[in-house]
């Protein structure tokens, strides 16, 4: 397990990470997702090593990176804009990834720039983004670290090759018992593909946890009365957002589902009807703050 313990990271005396704790299973994706400037590439690099902590820690099986650095071997990341050697080719990049991680999969890399129709004899610097994010998500894959770390994975890639990918990571992950951790600001993406996520909010962790268990603990219900509601009538729930027009009530709340139901049907409503929620919703409500209703 990956363990973020009380991490906090200044750069240029300014603080980008606030006491950050997170646990990351093995085996798992995480998706780590927060808007431009919310910590997320700071955070990726702390993972990695490439950055020390001002405070807290960073551990590998209750090791610290920066204590133990040899572990962190089991870490690759890959960043927003990799780096390569300006006349370098992606063959060249490969065999320079191998210096550390050696037992890079020869027989995958083939079969991946075959699959992605890459040409790994031209330099790199042809390529156009989205060929340079295809190239280095290749060597991510065949090196298969421990915890692979990618740093807005998809931009640049159209959606085909998007699913491509997802399929390729998918796969990897139950064949090398491989974790990967991504940060993204694309929720919806993020929902079809993570097992686990946390939202990052000027450096600070709004809230973390499995992507379904999360998708289960909010609610989202449309209700009309016989008379007009207030806000006082709702006061009881955990509520994140709250319409009320006239006798029509909108709400979105956290809680047992069962316990919501029996609260709301106390109100004698002539009609209540439960809506999905997505995990980009509830992004917005937590990022708005709203545990204030509003009417």
């Amino acid at each position: 397990m990956l363990k973020v313990c009380d991490l906090e990271k200044k750069l240029q005396n300014h603080l980008v990470l606030h006491q950050l704790n997170m646990d990351i299973e093995d085996r798992c994706i995480y998706g780590l997702i927060g808007e431009n400037g919310a910590g997320k590439s700071t955070l990726l690099r702390v993972l990695a090593g490439v950055y020390e902590c001002d405070h807290g820690c960073v551990m590998i099986d209750d090791q610290d990176l920066h204590k133990y650095p040899e572990k962190k071997a089991e870490i690759l990341l890959i960043q927003d804009e990799p780096f390569y050697f300006h006349h370098a080719t992606l063959s060249d990049m490969k065999h320079f990834y191998q210096i550390a991680h050696p037992d890079l999969d020869e027989a995958y890399y083939h079969k991946l720039i075959t699959v992605f129709e890459l040409d790994d004899r031209q330099p790199l610097y042809k390529f156009s983004k989205g060929m340079k994010r295809q190239a280095f998500l290749i060597l991510g894959l065949c090196i298969a670290p421990r915890y692979l770390l990618l740093d807005e994975a998809f931009d640049g890639l159209d959606p085909h090759m998007r699913m491509m990918f997802k399929k390729e990571i998918s796969e990897r992950i139950e064949e090398k018992k491989m974790s990967v951790i991504i940060s993204s600001h694309n929720l919806k993406e993020m929902e079809e593909l993570c097992d686990c996520f946390g939202i990052l909010e000027n450096g600070k962790l709004l809230t973390s946890g499995s992507v379904s268990d999360k998708l289960h603990e909010v609610h989202r219900f449309q209700l009309a009365f016989a008379k007009p509601m207030d806000k006082e009538d709702f006061s009881e729930l955990k509520l994140l957002s709250l319409q009320i027009t006239a006798s029509i009530v909108n709400l979105v709340a956290e809680g047992e589902e069962a316990e919501i139901k029996a609260f709301l049907k106390e109100k004698q409503p002539i009609m209540m009807e439960m809506l999905p929620v997505s995990l980009e919703e509830i992004f917005v409500f937590k990022m708005l703050n709203k545990t204030e209703v509003s009417q």
